[in-house]
């Protein structure tokens, strides 16, 4: 992994290694402890053991890391954990290779970005999931073959699914409401109204709405203010843009617009928001 910033964006140091493998206890010269980073490939940690109670920041939730607790974190997402008191395992894996081995196994839904995912690795599984790491390891650390690479990361998949998820409650989604999340995610900056889903769909506006309320509690609309909240955060929160082209780049008509928007959802402005993070940051 390579930093263009603090915090920023990272992107994988080779794209044409589609896995590359770190363990953290190793790889703490990755990370700026201070640091939030927005990624764009998925990340697999396996939190193997905590030294003391340690927490992690996901898109602004914290959570506490437990030993043998393994989280998935999301292309996009902002997250920030100081490595130097745990040890395990981290996968980086490029998005568009992880979505086609989801596809051959047909587990797209299971690993949709609506749901946090967080596993505990049983007794039964944890050597099995060491076995795997080492493999996976040797291959990244000696050939670095995509194929060799790829049938390990099918039986990840498969022996990830064997173990519990913890504590969050899990969303199974039905096709056209899978699909309808992944166009949400790909168009909720430039287009904001009900028909425009409801025909990729193939549903009606009425009926896309009952079940997408059905599955999430949501309504299309709700759906897309949150969306459009939590990357107006990230921005304003991590980034150094001035609220104006902040505003421009989610395709707001004008910064005023933007603004009341930020408030509602967030309730507070765009630059209180950016003052407390920083704070936080120190």
């Amino acid at each position: 992994m390579k930093t263009k910033a603090k915090v920023v964006q990272v992107q994988q140091s080779d794209k044409n290694i589609p896995i590359e493998f770190y363990r953290i206890e190793e790889s703490i010269d990755l990370f700026e402890f201070e640091g939030h980073y927005q990624y764009d490939f998925y990340q697999i940690y396996w939190f193997v053991a905590v030294d003391s109670p340690q927490e992690h920041e996901i898109d602004f939730i914290s959570y506490p890391i437990k030993p043998q607790e393994i989280w998935i974190i999301y292309p996009g997402q902002v997250h920030h954990f100081d490595p130097r008191f745990s040890r395990g395992y981290c996968l980086a894996i490029d998005k568009h290779y992880f979505h086609s081995v989801l596809f051959k196994e047909a587990k797209q839904q299971f690993f949709t970005g609506h749901n946090q995912l967080k596993f505990e690795v049983t007794a039964e599984e944890s050597l099995r999931l060491e076995y795997l790491h080492l493999l996976i390891e040797i291959e990244f650390n000696t050939h670095q073959r995509p194929t060799v690479l790829e049938q390990y990361l099918q039986l990840y998949i498969v022996h990830l699914q064997d173990l519990p998820l913890i504590a969050e409650k899990h969303i199974v989604l039905d096709e056209r409401m899978h699909k309808l999340l992944q166009l949400i995610e790909e168009h909720y900056i430039t287009q904001r109204k009900n028909e425009f889903y409801a025909d990729q769909v193939a549903l009606s506006v009425k009926r896309m709405n009952e079940i997408l309320y059905q599955a999430i509690g949501k309504t299309l609309k709700q759906q897309l203010q949150e969306r459009l909240a939590l990357e107006a955060k990230r921005l304003v929160g991590y980034s150094e843009e001035n609220i104006q082209t902040i505003a421009d780049a989610l395709n707001f008509s004008d910064v005023s617009y933007f603004n009341r928007f930020f408030k509602k959802l967030t309730h507070q402005t765009p630059k209180d928001f950016r003052a407390q993070v920083k704070k936080v940051q120190g």
